[in-house]
């Protein structure tokens, strides 16, 4: 959730993470289509689990924009923790 940070970050994991390898393969060629917003917010997402980068809102509240960025931190969390678990560990 944006302004909120959690301790579920799995450090023995992280090093062998990227995030621009997670985000590329997350949103490959030929994939459907999604905003600029909706991939930011996934890749904060990322950038928060992998980086320990804190969330930031660069969209106002309530517009399409920022409900799309959102969607996108949503997709985030999936990516991370499907990462996670496929190279063993807790998420």
């Amino acid at each position: 959730m944006p302004g909120t940070t959690t301790s579920q970050h799995s450090p023995s994991s992280v090093g062998t993470l990227s995030v621009e390898q997670l985000f590329q393969t997350a949103f490959y060629n030929g994939r459907t289509p999604r905003s600029q917003e909706y991939k930011a917010g996934a890749r904060m997402a990322l950038e928060h689990r992998i980086e320990r980068k804190d969330f930031d809102m660069p969209y106002q509240a309530g517009t399409a924009a920022a409900d799309a960025y959102f969607a996108g931190i949503e997709e985030g969390k999936t990516i991370w923790r499907a990462a996670v678990a496929k190279i063993g560990g807790a998420a």
